[in-house]
């Protein structure tokens, strides 16, 4: 995240978005940011409920609802800033939450959302298949999901890599949240491919073992080039593992007990999976730690961004 970037936090007043405001602004006085954004959305359709029971106009039933909604925000506002010495500033939108969100987003230069893992609603448990991952298709910034109150800035991080440049770039936005003395956990699992077949069609183990060994020496290889090319200066420890991915995240989460997953879209997968659709889901479900999601989008326009300031570096030296 670029440090002109500021960050935004999406809340319904819920306990989980009260730890989501917690940690934004958290990380807002650790990165220096000038302001934290707090937005809240009111869906319509929660709206023409209140106007149908209250037998009141659109406009008075937002009125009512805006000014409500004010005062809340006025203290978690007030906490926040007491607490962390950040300046907030207050957003009330109607209408459909995503699109809401992603038109601040875009209007404020945003770089960075974060929200709580669960919402007020009555489907709360299904947060995470709702609200968040339908912000994820489109979200042009990373999506931070708060699972457990801050007490203190991101000592250990872990990134799920697979050494696309995808995943070069999801790592850049996990050591931009990081602070000087985190410890970086990288994890790759790799699988060998077709290995299903080949037992069916009575590959010997000393053959597999080959392969799988084969695999893990090439792993180790782009493990090596790919930390020296971010060129971090942290304390950096890395695992290779012959696995299906959500199941060796898991468990080095539950070893490792980071307190930040990061993790993205895999750029090699066989079929451009969106990892949310499988692995981050089934990883989202079964971890209780702080969860950043890198989208597919995020990530081009990091690249663009980067390809700009670069044109732009040229044409200066030519002129």
């Amino acid at each position: 995240m670029k440090n002109n970037h500021s960050i935004m936090v999406a809340t319904d007043m819920s306990e989980c978005a009260t730890m989501a405001e917690s940690r934004a602004a958290m990380l807002c006085q650790q990165l220096g940011k000038s302001r934290l954004d707090i937005i809240n959305v009111q869906d319509l359709s929660i709206i023409d409920m209140l106007t149908r029971v209250l037998k009141s106009s659109s406009s008075d039933t937002e009125d009512a609802v805006r000014e409500s909604m004010s005062g809340d925000l006025a203290q978690v506002a007030t906490r926040l800033e007491n607490k962390y010495r950040i300046p907030c500033e207050q957003l009330i939108r109607f209408g459909n939450p995503v699109a809401e969100i992603m038109k601040e987003i875009v209007a404020r230069g945003t770089g960075l959302l974060v929200i709580g893992a669960h919402g007020n609603g009555p489907k709360s448990h299904d947060f995470l298949g709702n609200l968040p991952s339908k912000l994820l298709q489109i979200s042009p910034v990373p999506l931070l999901v708060i699972r457990q109150e801050p007490k203190r800035a991101y000592d250990k991080i872990m990134i799920a890599v697979d050494f696309s440049e995808i995943s070069y770039y999801q790592a850049r936005q996990a050591l931009s949240l990081a602070t000087p003395d985190a410890e970086i956990v990288f994890v790759h699992a790799y699988e060998v491919p077709n290995e299903g077949i080949m037992r069916y069609a009575n590959v010997s183990q000393g053959l597999l073992h080959e392969f799988r060994s084969d695999i893990r020496l090439k792993a180790g290889a782009e493990m090596q080039s790919f930390i020296a090319r971010l060129q971090t200066s942290h304390h950096v420890t890395s695992v290779i593992q012959l696995g299906i991915p959500h199941v060796v995240i898991r468990e080095h989460v539950q070893s490792k007990k980071p307190d930040l997953l990061v993790m993205g879209k895999l750029g090699r997968n066989r079929f451009e999976e969106f990892i949310l659709g499988s692995t981050s889901r089934n990883a989202i479900y079964e971890t209780d730690c702080d969860i950043m999601i890198v989208p597919p989008t995020a990530v081009k326009k990091e690249i663009q961004e980067s390809a700009d300031g670069q044109n732009r570096t040229a044409a200066t030296g030519k002129s």
